[in-house]
């Protein structure tokens, strides 16, 4: 029991952050220019604690330190405000970020001269824990809420010592549930969310992206590909010939189960960061980065494949190239992108024409 508790714990610490998801979510339906502005009034109000410095009652601090420490905690939040009405942060940055306002917090809890406003500085962490919640790891989670428990533990000591027993018993049960429920309840929420994107990205039959996650993706490659990458995108539709044949005769249970089989031939003879897309009915979308400007490398294959593997279907296929780096460096990236696939779906129809059962290259305008 143990064993599998341990192991349970172990896979939970290690399930990826959601930061990739959730930021393609918000980009997906311009939410991310709310969201920066939200982050940002949270980071201009924080300008408050530092201004609490200079207030009379800090009757243990210097007036010359106090003002100080309110100096740079006020550029601190200047700079962060700027940051979030600019940027949106990556994921190192998003988490170093949050990862200092959480030492700060608990820097500043411990540093109060009175418990009560230690206890009230410590309800501060849990803001940072719904957002290590909603957009990073649960390990990262965990150890913003130790130190969000770490700290309340400490100023619960002080509040019953100062103050009375029964004060420290409402803080440890109203801290308590701060820095347990809150982020637990946004963690929840941003799963749910990252379920609901990926399957809103996704064709129900076949498991491929549907055309809205294929651009997302292919944006994201290429805008995350190294310098010294692939130095081509390639497009490639793939057409079934006669594919309301085997509707017709065979009935759909079996054309679904061809399109299927297709999918699990895509996905073989892909490269790995491939974008996969069922386009539509018997219509398949893939882009890729490829070394060669020689588009049938990827294509001819598939071609063989869905032959050779289904017997009596065949594919026409459309195919077209362009540098990365034209790709990358146009006005709209993902324009350029669909010029691509428009290059691919004409030269697709060509193979149809032609025949079926082939590849053409087409040339993107």
């Amino acid at each position: 029991m143990r064993s599998i508790c341990t192991a349970g714990v172990a896979d939970w610490l290690d399930q990826p952050d959601p930061f990739d998801a959730v930021t393609a979510f918000l980009h997906n339906r311009g939410l991310t220019h709310s969201a920066r502005v939200m982050l940002a009034i949270v980071s201009a109000s924080s300008i408050l604690a530092p201004l609490a410095m200079v207030v009379p009652t800090y009757r243990e601090v210097t007036l010359l330190f106090a003002v100080i420490i309110a100096l740079i905690g006020c550029c601190l939040s200047c700079v962060m405000t700027w940051f979030w009405l600019t940027h949106w942060p990556t994921r190192r940055q998003s988490l170093i970020t949050v990862s200092l306002c959480t030492a700060c917090a608990v820097a500043w809890s411990v540093v109060q001269p009175s418990a009560a406003l230690a206890a009230l500085t410590c309800a501060a962490v849990p803001i940072t824990s719904g957002y290590i919640a909603f957009f990073h790891s649960n390990r990262a989670l965990l150890l913003n809420m130790v130190a969000g428990l770490a700290a309340s533990g400490c100023a619960v000591y002080r509040l019953a010592h100062e103050v009375n027993i029964e004060t420290a018993i409402a803080a440890v049960w109203l801290l308590g549930m701060l820095n347990t429920l809150t982020p637990i309840t946004i963690r929840g929420t941003s799963k749910a969310m990252s379920v609901y994107a990926s399957r809103s990205d996704t064709d129900a039959l076949t498991g491929l992206l549907n055309r809205r996650g294929f651009l997302d993706t292919v944006e994201r490659h290429l805008v995350s590909a190294p310098d010294d990458g692939p130095e081509y995108v390639v497009a490639i539709m793939v057409d079934l010939d006669d594919f309301k044949r085997i509707n017709d005769t065979l009935g759909h249970a079996e054309g679904d189960r061809v399109l299927l089989h297709v999918a699990d031939i895509l996905r073989e003879h892909a490269p790995p960061t491939s974008a996969i897309c069922r386009a539509g009915g018997e219509e398949f979308l893939l882009a890729a980065m490829s070394w060669t400007a020689d588009p049938c490398v990827l294509a001819a294959p598939l071609c063989e494949a869905i032959t050779s593997r289904l017997g009596d279907v065949s594919a026409s296929i459309g195919v077209a190239a362009a540098a990365r780096r034209d790709v990358q460096s146009a006005p709209a990236p993902a324009e350029a992108v669909l010029e691509l696939v428009s290059a691919a779906d004409l030269a697709m129809y060509e193979a149809k024409r032609s025949g079926g059962n082939r590849v053409v290259v087409g040339t993107p305008r």
